[in-house]
């Protein structure tokens, strides 16, 4: 049986880790924009970040989440908007 206060407080821990790293890669990138060569870099990253964590679960997809992974993949490409195809990609995700 799963305890309640041990899974709330690595609930907790695991949120206190990702917003301390995010803050510690705000600030390095605060840093490293004055370096030439290094924009593109921060630019991409986000994407980058994003991909490793999706592309692994692609692994076990059925065909109905690949169907949404490409909808979801086409319209950030075609928008540049995470929110807009966020929403689309869950809609397209319910409606299959």
């Amino acid at each position: 049986m799963v305890d309640q206060d041990s899974t709330l407080i690595a609930i907790g821990m695991m949120a206190i880790i990702i917003y301390v790293t995010r803050l510690c890669g705000y600030f390095v990138g605060l840093q490293l924009r004055h370096i030439r060569g290094i924009q593109p870099v921060l630019e991409a990253l986000p994407g980058c970040a994003f991909m490793a964590i999706l592309l692994p679960s692609l692994r076990n997809a059925n065909f109905d989440e690949l169907i949404t992974m490409t909808c979801l993949v086409s319209i950030m490409w075609i928008t540049n908007n995470v929110m807009v195809s966020t929403i689309i990609g869950v809609a397209v995700l319910l409606i299959l």
